[in-house]
């Protein structure tokens, strides 16, 4: 699922690769402020150095989903077992901290294949990408220019691909949040903006 279609202006938020120790609280204290709701797509590594991050996002009303234990380049080219214990073993590490089992899940790079397709129906879970890639991993770019990137592109039903672990990520939801909202559009939850569950009954 990478976006929906739709007449409303709501439009979904989602962070990769967190959480990250300085960034992802600045992030959070973005949302928080501005009262719009998330999707985290976390690494399980980090979810076990960051515990208290991973629980702060749950109680301020954002999701937590699955980005693989270690969010290894390797995962594509990894045997059907390798790929369900990093599923599994992130899945874990989230229902660990916060007693929450996820249903969503987003691979690294957005990059999948009949094997980790496999996996992902088998321990059911659903895949979710993007309608909107920021770049904004891109060094090089400033926070306007990957601002106005996803602004110009933006839609009713869009999913925005951002990252948490970047420098500047707060300020970056900022730009994009005001932005967003001067224009009408209404930031949703995925559940919302796609009809599905983030977790397991």
């Amino acid at each position: 699922l990478c976006r929906t279609t739709t007449r409303d202006k709501v439009v979904a938020l989602t962070f990769d690769d967190g959480p990250h120790a300085e960034h992802t609280p600045r992030v959070l204290d973005v949302l928080k402020e501005h009262n719009t709701p998330a999707t985290f797509f976390v690494v399980g590594s980090n979810v076990e150095r960051n515990p208290e991050l991973v629980r702060r996002m749950v109680n301020e009303g954002h999701n937590v989903a699955n980005h693989t234990y270690s969010h290894r380049g390797t995962l594509p080219i990894s045997s059907y077992r390798r790929v369900c214990a990093e599923l599994n073993r992130c899945n874990e590490a989230i229902a660990t901290t916060t007693g929450k089992r996820t249903t969503l899940f987003r691979p690294p790079f957005g990059v999948t294949n009949p094997i980790i397709g496999r996996a992902v129906r088998e321990l059911g879970l659903q895949t979710i990408g993007w309608s909107i890639r920021s770049l904004d991993t891109i060094s090089h770019r400033s926070r306007e220019e990957v601002c106005q990137r996803v602004i110009r592109r933006l839609r009713g039903g869009d999913i925005i691909l951002l990252h948490d672990r970047c420098e500047d990520a707060d300020k970056l939801a900022r730009m994009i949040i005001t932005q967003a909202t001067s224009r009408g559009y209404r930031f949703v939850s995925l559940e919302e903006l796609l009809n599905v569950k983030a977790y397991e009954d």
